[in-house]
């Protein structure tokens, strides 16, 4: 559609936002939405304008509504065809919650501490030893550190606010570490542990093959980033696991697609937004969860 006849089409729409008829309205509403994300800067100059409250309602509601489902078009098609690009689908979901636009800022900066360590790796190199580089780097060099914060807050959880502060939560710190030590193609995967994403440093030099063809004997090690990198064994996770007096799972000790470590992040968001009573965030990010089932 042309953009002059699709601007006369959406204003036209918008002034019957006012429509008492709820069936009416219906139709109204889904005319918009089938409009698309193209509607969006359309309708957030007419948010700032002056409307009567159920106008302004209507349109908050259409717009989240139209957020969400570019959101879930985009991480289908990252699930299809870019899932080995972890701060992707990170992004997207971060641009959701924030309306920063912080996508060249935190690219700038992860590809700085990508920089950073891969001028001091060479394929001679022990396992153990690049991740001491790997660690010296990002909590050394670059003081990433542990944020011990215990409120449901979003902030940790969005790429920005990590990079700027140097200080994530459980989730977001393993999910930069994962970002930075797949670009290097060093083969780190996600582990989905209760409580604690984990990574798995599995045999072999390079990123040969997906996280699921992986078997357990071909993890030499576990990795925690909360905990500056720490290196540690299976028998650690057994521990765990028992103190958690829950009933042990293959997975818990095997490498997990980034898909999943995305759900998990969609999942800990619902339920900071149910700890936070925002219900219609946390409803959608139920429903972005789907797209990754």
């Amino acid at each position: 559609m042309p953009e002059k006849n699709f601007t006369k089409e959406l204003t036209a729409l918008i002034q019957l936002l006012d429509e008492p008829d709820e069936k009416v309205y219906t139709a109204i509403r889904t005319h918009i939405l089938a409009l698309g994300s193209d509607t969006l800067p359309l309708l957030e100059e007419v948010e700032n304008s002056a409307l009567a409250p159920k106008e302004i309602t209507r349109i908050r509601e259409i717009m989240h509504t139209i957020r969400v489902e570019d959101v879930f078009e985009k991480l289908k098609d990252w699930t299809t065809h870019n899932s080995h690009d972890l701060l992707e689908a990170w992004l997207l979901i971060s641009r959701f919650h924030s309306q920063e636009n912080d996508d060249e800022y935190i690219k700038t900066s992860v590809n700085k501490i990508y920089r950073d360590i891969w001028v001091e790796m060479n394929n001679e190199l022990t396992a153990l030893e690049k991740i001491r580089v790997i660690n010296h780097v990002f909590y050394n060099v670059h003081k990433f550190d542990a944020l011990q914060e215990k409120k449901p807050v979003l902030a940790p959880y969005l790429p920005g606010n990590l990079l700027r502060t140097q200080k994530g939560n459980t989730l977001s710190m393993a999910l930069l570490y994962l970002v930075i030590v797949q670009r290097l193609n060093i083969p780190i995967f996600g582990v989905n542990l209760p409580e604690h994403l984990i990574l798995a440093f599995t045999n072999g030099k390079t990123m040969l093959k997906p996280a699921t063809d992986y078997l357990e004997e071909e993890v030499l090690f576990y990795l925690n980033p909360f905990n500056k990198g720490a290196v540690f064994r299976k028998g650690e996770i057994e521990l765990f696991i028992r103190q958690l007096k829950i009933k042990e799972q293959e997975s818990f000790y095997l490498p997990c697609e980034n898909k999943v470590v995305i759900r998990r992040l969609l999942q800990e968001m619902e339920l900071l937004h149910k700890k936070n009573h925002t219900t219609i965030m946390a409803d959608a990010m139920h429903h972005l969860m789907t797209v990754l089932d």
